[in-house]
């Protein structure tokens, strides 16, 4: 079964720093939309420092779908859009 997920990285002296994962779930349609809607850029430049790893997990081997390149606000922005989201499914499930 496939998963999908939103990780977080950092850049750091040595090197991308991953702090930060989020579970979209094993249905591939609501993970892109939930991808779709966050902030950034594909465009690397040099003060990108933080970005965004969309990735499909399957049988342990993660394969990497798309980046975004973001902003601090744009980083807070998408956890809270990726929170909303996570929760909206969440309540949708214990009903």
């Amino acid at each position: 079964m496939k998963t999908y997920y939103v990780s977080l990285h950092i850049k750091t002296p040595v090197g991308f720093l991953t702090y930060g994962s989020f579970e979209l779930g094993t249905d591939r349609k609501k993970a892109t939309t939930i991808f779709r809607e966050l902030k950034g850029t594909d465009e690397i430049s040099e003060s990108s420092i933080l970005h965004l790893d969309f990735t499909e997990l399957e049988e342990g081997i993660p394969l990497p779908i798309q980046v975004l390149h973001c902003t601090i606000d744009e980083i807070a922005e998408n956890v809270r859009i990726i929170t909303r989201e996570v929760f909206k499914e969440l309540a949708l499930k214990t009903e």
